[in-house]
């Protein structure tokens, strides 16, 4: 299946964040267990209110620990998410640090949202994380050039401490043959980004020329299942706000 177009979340012209939210939820900010800048724009660019509360885990270990123990790449991906879940609920909401609102809005009030996710890059077989230097990620990048490789994506809410929600998305990709030296160009071209993901993609700018076909939702390759994400809220009260108050709270 060929990846939908959609525009990119860094275009010009897109709503800048001093207009957010648009949309809201019932009981607050939704809270993102992640650093990455990628996710936290694509929730911003989709009209969220969000806290950042990321917490560290070791990805390594963990992915070594599973592959030992049999555990396909989609499971280890949820496996993760979770973990990473888990550690920002654990951490106290004064180290919180918040993007948006004041600096409390960071710790989980009753009925607020959690949102993690994790991504494992699957080629024969093997898992890959996101690479931790150049060498590693040109590395990488021989390995999977001009080969059809999978990158499972697994999105977790929690509420209240407990996972209420969950989804794994499976992406097809097929990277182009790509020389030495071509490699080695992109990554010098692409700079710090090339450490952000597993396989150095960054498809939404020059590393959608690595690419000859990209099967799976486009969102999903960036970092979170959007479309997937947004229904689940919708049924648990995401709404989109209204531009202008209610009649009877207008002077």
């Amino acid at each position: 299946m060929t990846a939908e177009f959609v525009p990119t979340e860094f275009a010009a012209g897109a709503a800048p964040a001093e207009d957010m939210p648009a949309v809201m939820l019932p009981a607050g900010p939704l809270l993102l267990a992640s650093a990455s800048m990628t996710r936290r724009r694509l929730l911003e660019r989709a009209g969220f209110e969000i806290a950042i509360c990321a917490a560290p885990v070791d990805e390594q270990a963990i992915r070594g620990s599973c592959a030992e123990q049999g555990i396909s790449p989609g499971d280890v991906a949820v496996i993760l998410a979770e973990l990473k879940a888990q550690a920002a609920l654990a951490r106290a909401p004064s180290q919180i640090p918040s993007y948006t609102g004041p600096p409390s809005s960071g710790g989980a009030t009753p009925g607020q949202f959690l949102l993690a996710a994790d991504q494992i890059l699957e080629i024969d077989g093997e898992m890959l994380g996101k690479p931790a230097d150049h060498g590693v990620a040109a590395h990488q990048l021989m390995r999977l050039q001009g080969k059809t490789h999978h990158l499972h994506t697994a999105a977790v809410i929690m509420r209240d401490g407990v996972r209420i929600w969950h989804h794994l998305g499976v992406n097809e990709m097929v990277m182009r043959p790509l020389s030495e030296a071509e490699i080695e160009v992109y990554l010098a071209r692409l700079g710090e980004a090339a450490l952000w993901s597993p396989g150095s993609y960054q498809i939404e700018s020059i590393g959608m020329h690595l690419f000859s076909r990209i099967g799976g939702c486009h969102y999903s390759i960036l970092g979170l299942p959007l479309l997937e994400i947004t229904a689940f809220l919708r049924e648990h009260g995401l709404r989109l706000t209204p531009t202008d108050p209610p009649a009877g709270d207008r002077p």
